[in-house]
């Protein structure tokens, strides 16, 4: 029956699939034969468990059947039947059978099959399927135009289901070639009509199926010595069932006319999958002993009886239909290995049963240290099976368990733990050693493996990328800081506009901190003249008020020149400002400042005359705005004066070279700045202005960005003026044009469209669907011959080498976005209440503190 983890065909495919199944024939015998060749041609049994009546016998070879002995024989009973048999004893290691040459065997003959098609499944140590449709195309299409052609000794040992032998099978074959369409009649009758075409192709391509399976097993016996049985089907369960028809070293075809006769002959049993408890359901259900009589239920009935899946794949079998594929699997799911305990030998103490866990999980810890080695994979369940006897009744019992480590002392105590938690009375009542049921059968397997690779450093691996990204991402931030700086100083239009603009913002901020200090003060002094102690001079709070208007005033002044310099007017009078800089500024921190900036901007060679004309205008009106704040400095009396904070700042400045520093970080080296060297940075040429850009992607991003603005923007223009000009003509036009097509405007239109534009105001339309249908970018002409490649997301043309780190830079926006929407917090208010001074500050500082704007590497490494 069907399982959820098998693959399957489509019905479509149902007929075009080929499919063998290799089936060694008595396979620990051979192995035993070539190892001792001089058992060659002799009887010989295989057997293990050899502590009662010679053993317990698991493999026969033919010429000892030939004498009466069959499998699961006891050793001394096969030697009353044959006296001549050679009995050859399965090795013992931990008082129980080791199979190990045989499976390593098996993967011998696993290795040859497998260069005749990806498509094999093993399905035990000495069987095989192997899906050789792709072959068996691809010879058709050579005989069609004579490349391949059929050899007879290719055939030998070959046989077909229905025929005597196999020439028969051929001549059919060959007189259809003659008239295709001869069987339709009976195929009709027998098979959908969409199915027609692979049924009449379906005995030429069984043939040559037989073919491949000749080479096959010519192949396994060329190279390993052993040989085989194939059947050969459209289906595994078809091709099973041919195998076994005709052995030893024989191949069988079971075409698809013959399947209704064989089916009415055949128990039900004998089909892979009802030779249990499942075929004898069956058969007491719908009261059938062949597989033939079951064509006499509809699916419908079938799945009443049954279930539906059960009924279903029942209905298909019983008309030789299997979608089951053959799924590639070269290595067993699960290894095992099992002990019985019959009779005198059951297991009744915990001692015993510990031992024989013991030795299990040894067995098991080898094998898997041993498929490590050659499969690379670890198993995560073990299965315990066991068999008890409970009251006289033998109940078996299967349990499985999760498994991290396969050592043996963790299996042993955990197929323990499964034991005794799964048993309703483990011990005997009074007891601490004896069990409660006797124990007739203990087994243990593990299986569900997975690739140690994928189960192996995968959290290690993930912290390391993470740990490197952040290394990464520091030092991209470093480059780019100094790349903006660089950028900066190369803008030709940038002057010390925002520079002044910083340093008065600056200003403002400490002058409401020193407001701060003086009412702070202003508080201390009326908490010491309650306590009877003596203020210390402080600056008077009329005396803060009557500075705040004259330095308020100055700031607006100052403001408004900026904006007189920023925005130019065409009729303003030229103010007369001083011809140089007044003598008491000449060796300030400001002129020195200036001075600096001018040598930097001479050393780039980026500034024009102009550009110094105005930084020299703004130094003087600043300098008569500093001394008119002076002055009203000064007419404070001696005694309550006190500097201001921006003299404070200048005079700490001043004096820095003369006293040492006393901030800590000035002795450590990691907060040491380094010095930023601009000739160091890589600059490319822009293909557009010719302009040097720094090779970096947020800088080239950004200036393509310009260019593709200016071109949007152009671009939106251009649509604007057409579809003002049709809206336009529209208006003046008296009839309407056709929808479907539009003529194109004749000059006297276009002078009308004109005379109207005066009088008719049309509101372009912009969409936004114009920005959304942009053409794409061309890539840009690289003459160094980088190659450049589109980006997905941003569509800009990046060099092939930095595409990844560059999606690696959309990847980490999209998830910052998502991010910052997953941890927006709101803070809701009550409109009637009012919020203090206190409470509204902490608002701020806690919508500030939001960690919205989190980093990839925080998501990461943050803690659960």
């Amino acid at each position: 029956m069907s399982s959820s983890t098998r693959a399957f065909v489509g019905m479509q495919n149902k007929y075009d699939r080929v499919v063998l199944l290799v089936d060694m024939d008595c396979f620990f015998c051979q192995v035993e034969v070539k190892q001792q060749p001089e058992y060659q041609g002799k009887p010989l049994a295989v057997v293990q468990y050899n502590a009662w009546r010679g053993g317990g016998i698991i493999a026969v070879n033919y010429a000892a059947r030939a004498k009466g002995v069959t499998r699961h024989m006891r050793g001394d009973e096969a030697k009353a039947l044959c006296h001549d048999i050679i009995l050859c004893r399965v090795p013992n290691i931990r008082e129980k059978a080791d199979t190990s040459k045989y499976r390593d065997a098996g993967k011998e003959v696993a290795n040859v099959l497998q260069r005749f098609t990806q498509l094999l499944e093993r399905a035990s140590v000495d069987e095989a399927y192997l899906d050789i449709t792709e072959t068996v195309n691809q010879r058709v299409e050579q005989l069609q135009t004579g490349a391949f052609a059929l050899q007879p000794q290719e055939l030998v040992n070959c046989h077909a289901v229905g025929y005597d032998n196999i020439g028969e099978y051929v001549n059919k074959i060959t007189n259809r070639f003659a008239n295709p369409y001869m069987d339709d009649e009976r195929f009709m009758l027998s098979y959908d009509p969409n199915d027609l075409p692979a049924v009449r192709q379906s005995d030429l391509r069984l043939l040559i199926g037989a073919c491949i399976a000749g080479e096959v097993r010519a192949a396994v016996k060329a190279e390993t010595g052993y040989e085989c049985s194939a059947g050969i089907a459209h289906n595994k369960i078809l091709a099973k069932l041919a195998a076994g028809m005709n052995k030893p070293n024989k191949q069988t075809i079971l075409p698809l006319a013959e399947i209704p006769a064989l089916f009415d002959q055949l128990p039900v049993g004998k089909i892979k999958g009802m030779g249990g408890k499942f075929g004898e359901t069956v058969c007491e259900t719908l009261g059938v002993k062949f597989l033939g009589q079951v064509l006499k239920y509809s699916e419908s009935e079938l799945q009443r009886k049954l279930d539906d899946k059960s009924g279903t794949w029942l209905h298909n079998i019983a008309r030789g239909i299997d979608l089951e594929a053959v799924t590639p699997r070269f290595y067993s799911k699960s290894i095992g290995c099992c002990k019985k305990f019959p009779g005198r030998n059951n297991i009744t103490g915990l001692k015993t049963l510990q031992h024989w866990l013991s030795e299990l999980a040894s067995e098991i810890n080898d094998r898997l240290e041993k498929d490590f080695i050659e499969n690379n994979r670890k198993a995560k369940q073990m299965v315990v099976q066991y068999v008890q006897d409970i009251d006289g009744n033998e109940v078996a019992s299967s349990r499985s368990t999760a498994i991290t480590q396969s050592d043996q002392e963790t299996l042993t105590k955990q197929a323990l733990e499964l034991i005794k938690a799964n048993t309703k009375t483990f011990l005997r009542v009074g007891s601490e050693s004896a069990l409660n049921n006797a124990i007739k059968f203990l087994g243990i397997s593990v299986g569900k493996f997975e690739s140690a690779s994928n189960a192996q450093n995968s959290l290690q691996t993930m912290f390391a990328n993470q740990a490197a990204k952040k290394r990464r991402i520091s030092v991209e931030d470093g480059v780019e800081k100094v790349i903006e700086k660089v950028i900066v100083e190369q803008k030709p239009k940038q002057t010390d506009e925002a520079k002044m603009k910083g340093f008065f913002a600056n200003y403002l901020q400490s002058k409401k901190s020193e407001t701060k200090i003086v009412n702070e003060a202003e508080g201390e002094a009326k908490e010491s003249e309650s306590n009877g102690v003596d203020p210390e001079p402080q600056i008077s709070t009329a005396e803060v008020e009557d500075v705040a208007p004259q330095k308020k005033s100055f700031f607006e002044q100052y403001k408004r020149k900026l904006i007189e310099v920023s925005v130019p007017k065409e009729a303003t009078e030229e103010k007369a400002a001083p011809i140089s800089t007044p003598p008491e500024f000449k060796g300030s921190f400001f002129a020195k400042y200036l001075q600096q900036r001018k040598e930097e901007k001479k050393s780039t060679e980026q500034l024009n005359k102009s550009s110094e004309d105005d930084d020299s205008a703004d130094m003087q009106g600043l300098a008569a705005e500093l001394d008119e704040i002076e002055s009203s400095a000064q007419e404070q009396p001696e005694s309550e004066k006190q500097p201001s904070t921006s003299k404070r700042k200048f005079e700490q400045v001043n004096s820095s070279d003369s006293v040492p520093n006393s901030d800590y970080k000035s002795s450590y080296a990691e907060f040491a700045m380094p010095e930023i060297r601009g000739d160091l940075i890589k600059m490319i040429k822009c293909d557009e202005c010719d302009a040097q850009i720094p090779d970096d992607i947020k800088a080239l991003q950004t200036h393509r960005d310009h260019h593709f603005a200016q071109q949007l923007s152009r671009q939106l223009r251009v649509e604007q003026r057409e579809e003002m000009q049709r809206s336009r003509l529209e208006t003046t036009t008296t009839a309407s044009p056709s929808p479907t097509a539009k003529a194109a405007p004749s000059k006297k239109s276009k002078k009308s469209a004109g005379t109207t534009a005066a009088t008719t105001t049309v509101k372009p339309v912009n969409s936004i669907t114009k920005f959304l249908t942009a053409k794409q970018p061309e890539p840009p002409a690289s003459s160094s011959g980088v190659q450049m490649e589109l980006c997905s997301e941003c569509k800009a043309y990046i060099k092939s080498v930095d595409m990844p780190e560059h999606l690696d830079y959309h990847i980490a926006k999209k998830l910052q976005r998502e991010l910052n929407q997953l941890e927006v917090r709101t803070i809701t208010t009550s409109s009637n209440k009012k919020i203090s001074p206190a409470a509204k500050k902490q608002m701020s500082s806690t919508l500030n503190s939001t960690p919205g704007n989190k980093s990839i590497t925080q998501f990461f490494s943050q803690s659960n």
